[in-house]
């Protein structure tokens, strides 16, 4: 008799459920992964590509702290497909005078990325002079029909960084 009380409140006899919560787990869903990666590229700005067209992935990276000579420093990425129907993609760091490119961790290589999720990773370097130095990435972007290669560039100023000009000095 209890049992069939509850069962008779949940809407088990004669009751409908709305169509709207058969639903509601797909789109809950995708509602947390879009916040999700909302999380993820919180703070990260776009690395400096090639303008002569559209790339077939994004790169963004943020600085964890203000580099420093002789200090190692993180530096976060997250490399976003931007086209369907890419086979792989492989990253590698290449930096300028001025850095060290002390750990990149393993070899980034995604296989059938999914288009708009983020690949995020980490590199640790190291400035041995103060100044404003570029990290190159060279991402190698492989599909069915073609093999690209796509350059970034990410500026690190490390130490105080250029000086202050008069017209944008605070008052």
């Amino acid at each position: 008799m209890t049992g069939a009380l509850l069962l008779s409140a949940c809407g088990y006899f004669g009751g409908s459920r709305p169509a709207k919560a058969a639903h509601a787990p797909p789109q809950a869903y995708a509602s947390l992964q879009a916040d999700a990666q909302a999380r993820e590229l919180a703070g990260m700005v776009d690395a400096v590509g090639p303008s002569r067209s559209q790339s077939p992935v994004n790169l963004m990276f943020s600085i964890r702290d203000r580099p420093q000579v002789g200090q190692d420093d993180e530096i976060d990425y997250a490399l976003v497909p931007n086209v369907a129907g890419i086979e792989s993609l492989q990253l590698a760091f290449a930096p300028g005078s001025g850095l060290q490119v002390v750990s990149n961790g393993p070899a980034l290589a995604a296989v059938k990325p999914v288009l708009g999720t983020p690949i995020l990773g980490s590199v640790t370097v190291r400035p041995v002079k103060p100044g404003l130095f570029t990290l190159s990435v060279v991402v190698a972007v492989q599909s069915p029909d073609r093999s690209v290669v796509w350059p970034f560039t990410i500026p690190v100023i490390v130490g105080e960084g250029p000086a202050q000009t008069a017209a944008n000095q605070q008052p």
